[in-house]
């Protein structure tokens, strides 16, 4: 029977994990459910509720990478706006937001590659073998001490 490493939050961690992300605080939320601040910290330390907290901060606000990229479109447009309409700008502005753009793509590019490079290429069992057939008691000043003591019966 092969044993499985659940990925389902239990309620109590859902709770604690929604708690977390509304106060922000280990403390708050020992306070506001009335648990101890130990038992909060273990529940956010599991690893199904770790992912569940990072992934829901990462997909909101202006973390999230498509509000990012929205965000950073609309100053481009509104910085070659206020080109066109005062014919004064500067090539270096607009080209430090692509360069911008184009760097955070890279990395977004990179970070994917390297997320599913990890996925890839987990190891799922290792057995690591010792063969001790040669020399009975080891090396070294030990090895020697016993093979002395026993060989003057």
């Amino acid at each position: 029977m092969s044993k499985e490493i659940s990925t389902r939050i239990s309620p109590e961690g859902l709770e604690i994990a929604n708690a977390y992300l509304q106060l922000g605080s280990v403390q708050l939320v020992s306070s506001h459910l009335n648990i101890d601040e130990a038992e909060v910290s273990e529940f956010l330390g599991k690893r199904e509720v770790k992912a569940y907290v990072d992934q829901v901060f990462l997909d909101t606000g202006y973390r999230n990478r498509f509000k990012l990229g929205q965000a950073l479109d609309t100053l481009i447009e509104k910085k070659l706006e206020e080109a066109e309409e005062s014919e004064i700008y500067s090539n270096k502005d607009l080209a430090d937001l692509y360069a911008l753009a184009h760097k955070m793509r890279m990395d977004e590019m990179k970070a994917q590659t390297e997320l599913e490079k990890a996925k890839a290429s987990q190891i799922k069992t290792q057995n690591n073998v010792q063969i001790n057939a040669e020399v009975p008691f080891g090396q070294g000043n030990y090895g020697e001490l016993m093979k002395k003591l026993l060989d003057k019966k």
